[in-house]
């Protein structure tokens, strides 16, 4: 396994760590927003459903949220299209995914 591969396998690692101590009330709601997010955005990143549901609880470790989006890969809601630079300022502009929705059923 190359450098990469092996950082983004340990990224996901403890990301479903973080999703685990987040609790599975928290999971299913941030879950649910991904999903509806999906339904009306092609193209997103995660950090974009963040934004756009500003009153949900914060999980204790934000990296809960990648958790969320691999489960959200596995239940075939989206799937990676690429690599872009997160907008918040609180990641200092790293490389975040950009997910391709596969249930995009417009903005209505």
């Amino acid at each position: 396994m190359n450098t990469t591969h092996e950082g983004l396998a340990l990224g996901h690692a403890m990301a479903e760590v973080a999703g685990e101590h987040a609790g599975d009330d928290w999971q299913n709601e941030a879950y649910e927003a991904f999903r509806q997010f999906a339904l009306r955005n092609e193209f997103f990143t995660t950090e974009s459903v963040r934004a756009a549901f500003p009153d949900m609880d914060a999980p204790p470790d934000s990296r809960a949220w990648g958790a969320v989006a691999l489960r959200a890969k596995r239940s075939n809601v989206v799937e990676a299209s690429g690599w872009v630079r997160a907008e918040s300022r609180s990641v200092h502009g790293m490389v975040v995914t950009s997910w391709r929705s596969k249930i995009f059923q417009g903005n209505t």
